[in-house]
């Protein structure tokens, strides 16, 4: 299913940086498999059957039946670009399966090109809201509901190749489950589902045991609420019991006035996602093994957002909800976190590509950097914790769009300095060529830099320029929309970086000297963090004996 939807979808977002994933579901709506090119992508298929069934009762659906949803208050999705459509597989006259798919499109109508806003203070703002509707029935097109999409969108083209491609994977996917159901007989097929379901139970519950026992808190400040600067709170407690983990958002600040808030599936989904990476990477994505956890989160916070709130920008709270976690965890497992990492930055560009004369949106995000962990540095230009998808090539950019990528490279002395440093953040500059041009930014982690573990230092901030390296340098918000840019100005956008882990003296020279010789490191800022003096290239270990013995004194 999953090859099925990359190689048959029509945007770069799909095609290139595979924003999309695919489930398969029992006919109860229990989760059996899954394939999340990101985690947080789980929480738009949480909930869809159970919503979907609400409207369509299984005794009324067809074999070639599919169901479109992108609606987080109302199922099938956690902000609305996410299209979710959801497929019955259908033996001896029974639904017995579901097969899921969702594709993150560029653009669903909104205030902005993008759909993807974090100054907009209502979902009413940000798109198309689609309840379970039916888009196929009986395997035949339901026009009106189709046209209804495109007509609410800035890229028609786009989005009819991108929904077709999702058609065609649950076609697929029916097809080989209707296979396997009628090889193996749909009842024995049940049974193995059950198991499946009860293995992920047993392995969550066994992984939960080896724990140590405990309640452990943490907190985080988000320094944007998408309207401007702020310092809103992010709290929560980790109960380790017996075969049992509680997740308690109590204390979290109320819901914010822009669209960084997270409905309760999309919390649940980064929940799930931690456990998995901190209790055991082998745990099968499945309900079973979500039966042991519990989430608890105030209706009306950020962590649960009510309606009419807007909740697009989700994912910039959640990437800072990863480190949130992996903070309370650190606690008790110190040996299995990372330290704050830095989250990705978003810059739409959309306009008139005068090549064509035809409208665009190139929807991006760009990847920050893994915090540090106790044994080894963190990731550099990676994307963190519910966060998945691939950067988008250079190439293709240039391609698909009218711009061109004047430099992408790695922020020397940007990761957080300890005995294992932190990732690297990332900065591109990019030249636009459309005609009636306009920019709109996300960032999170441009005032509040991630958090460094035992000692290790906090990472670098991310930042917006505009016309880098001129006398017309300007720096802009960390959220802001709408911005005009004419053919030939360039944008800047620089990611945030990782954290470090355990105290920078405790570092190896050696590994030091390297840094400074792959450019990662100046040689300035060895002595000033690490206490190791380079010079021309070559170790001096006299001074770099003595340097450490001053700091460490300090």
């Amino acid at each position: 299913m999953m090859a099925t939807l990359v190689k048959t979808a029509y945007s770069p977002n799909i095609k290139e940086r595979r924003d999309c994933s695919v489930g398969i579901f029992d006919a109860k709506g229990q989760l059996l498999a899954l394939t999340a090119i990101a985690p947080l992508h789980l929480s738009s298929l949480l909930g869809m059957v159970e919503h979907l069934v609400r409207r369509f009762p299984l005794e009324v659906l067809r074999p070639g039946d599919a169901i479109l949803a992108n609606d987080p208050y109302n199922g099938g999705g956690s902000h609305l670009p996410d299209l979710t459509l959801a497929s019955p597989v259908i033996v001896d006259g029974s639904v017995r399966a579901f097969v899921c798919n969702i594709a993150h499109h560029s653009d669903v109508g909104g205030k902005v090109p993008g759909s993807e806003s974090a100054d907009c203070t209502s979902i009413f703002q940000e798109g198309i809201r689609v309840p379970p509707v039916m888009l196929l029935r009986g395997g035949e097109l339901q026009q009106d509901i189709f046209d209804l999409v495109l007509l609410n969108t800035r890229t028609p083209q786009e989005r009819a190749g991108d929904i077709k491609a999702q058609i065609a994977t649950n076609v697929i996917g029916v097809r080989r489950l209707e296979e396997l159901l009628n090889r193996i007989g749909a009842d024995n097929a049940e049974q193995a589902f059950a198991a499946i379901l009860d293995h992920g139970e047993a392995r969550a519950r066994a992984g939960i045991e080896a724990l140590p026992r405990g309640r452990f808190e943490n907190t985080e400040i988000i320094d944007s609420d998408g309207l401007g600067p702020a310092s809103l709170l992010a709290r929560v407690a980790v109960t380790i019991e017996p075969e049992r983990l509680v997740f308690d958002f109590s204390g979290s600040a109320p819901q914010m006035a822009g669209s960084r808030n997270m409905v309760l599936g999309a919390t649940m989904a980064a929940v799930y996602y931690a456990v998995k990476a901190l209790v055991d990477p082998d745990l099968p994505p499945n309900s079973g093994t979500f039966r042991p956890i519990v989430v608890k989160a105030p209706e009306g916070s950020i962590f649960n957002a009510a309606p009419p709130a807007a909740v697009g920008d989700r994912g910039s709270l959640g990437n800072v909800l990863g480190d949130l976690l992996f903070g309370a965890f650190a606690q008790a497992v110190p040996d299995r976190v990372m330290a704050g990492c830095g989250p990705l930055a978003a810059m739409t560009f959309s306009g008139v590509d005068p090549r064509t004369n035809r409208y665009f949106v190139d929807y991006e995000t760009y990847a920050g950097a893994a915090g540090a962990q106790c044994d080894q540095d963190g990731k550099d230009a990676v994307r963190v914790h519910i966060s998945g998808a691939a950067n988008l090539p250079v190439e293709a950019a240039e391609h698909e769009f009218p711009l061109a990528v004047l430099a992408y490279e790695l922020i020397p002395d940007s990761g957080g300095a300890g005995r294992f440093r932190g990732g690297l953040g990332t900065r591109r500059d990019v030249q636009v060529f459309a005609k009636d041009g306009r920019l709109v930014g996300r960032g999170l982690r441009q005032v509040a830099a991630a958090k460094g573990f035992g000692g290790g230092a906090s990472g670098r901030v991310g930042r917006f320029e505009f016309a880098p390296g001129t006398q017309n340098t300007k720096k802009l918000e960390a959220t802001f929309s709408d911005l005009p840019i004419e053919p030939g100005q360039v944008v800047r956008i620089e990611t945030p970086s990782g954290a470090g882990f355990g105290s920078p003296v405790d570092r190896d020279a050696s590994a030091v000297l390297a840094d400074v010789r792959d450019g990662k490191v100046s040689a300035p800022e060895a002595a000033r963090h690490y206490g190791v003096v380079i010079t021309n290239g070559v170790l001096d270990h006299a001074a770099t004996e003595k340097l450490r013995s001053e700091k460490i004194r300090q």
